[in-house]
């Protein structure tokens, strides 16, 4: 079984971050030592900080391949400014941490938006480190996290398409209900069909699947496994959806489609 395809470009390669590398944004700080910073990861820079941002002595890194905002001390209404800033353009807020983490907080922020969809000229959406924390903490290396999933979920190789998916939503649903009886009730099957799968899973896994370590490991494989299967599903939705502008099928080019 291959790893699974994690957050990264086109091609499927594991997110790199460039240069200006996280810990470089550690020692641009805002002036006037603030307290706590706030890094902000953009896709594109629509232009100088709006004068409520700049009056906060932000510090913007806005034309390099990876543009960024640190803010200082954020206050409440700020991210209403920076909506309005961004107009439509994809950025990823990082949490609110203490000056010398902003390099923490900007890895954080470039993780989470490489999660998601990018549709040139399509809408785009302001993210939160704060509402994503786990899937950012599984995602913070790729290649480990493909690692995991591919140790455990590679011995369902040999199964066909569907039998892994009812193999891998089985599993999932026994580690997160605690027992068959309650996976059962997740799966709306009988309990003897879900005791049936797990007397087959014993085969594949062995006795290392009564282990808590090993309990623990699978669920963070099959979570890593379904979040980038979720993240390929929605490029693709993307990628398949048409840019603004795009007249539907049978429909005009011209305006009122007369």
């Amino acid at each position: 079984m291959h790893a699974p395809a994690l957050p990264g470009d086109d091609h499927g390669e594991p997110v790199r971050h460039r240069p200006p590398e996280p810990e470089a944004a550690a020692g641009a700080r805002p002036r006037d030592d603030p307290a706590t910073v706030q890094a902000v990861a953009l896709t594109v820079a629509p232009g100088p900080p709006p004068p409520g941002l700049s009056a906060l002595k932000v510090v913007a890194y806005l034309h390099g391949p990876e543009p960024y905002l640190l803010i200082p001390d954020p206050a409440p209404g700020m991210h209403r400014t920076l909506v309005r800033w961004l107009q439509g353009r994809s950025a990823a807020v990082g949490p609110v941490v203490a000056r010398a983490e902003a390099g923490a907080s900007l890895r954080w922020a470039r993780t989470l938006l490489a999660m998601a969809p990018q549709r040139p000229g399509g809408p785009g959406e302001l993210l939160f480190v704060e509402d994503h924390l786990a899937k950012v903490m599984l995602f913070q290396d790729p290649l480990l996290a493909g690692h995991l999933s591919v140790k455990w979920l590679g011995r369902l190789r040999d199964m066909t398409p569907g039998q892994r998916e009812r193999t891998e939503r089985t599993l999932l649903a026994w580690l997160e209900g605690g027992g068959a009886a309650r996976a059962a009730l997740l799966l709306r099957v009988h309990p003897r069909t879900v005791r049936y799968r797990l007397r087959m899973l014993e085969r594949l896994f062995g006795s290392s699947l009564h282990t808590a370590q090993a309990r623990f490991e699978l669920l963070l494989a099959l979570k890593i496994h379904g979040m980038a299967a979720e993240c390929a599903r929605l490029r693709r939705r993307a990628d398949e959806l048409p840019a603004p502008g795009t007249p539907r099928p049978g429909q005009d080019a011209r305006p009122g489609g007369r």
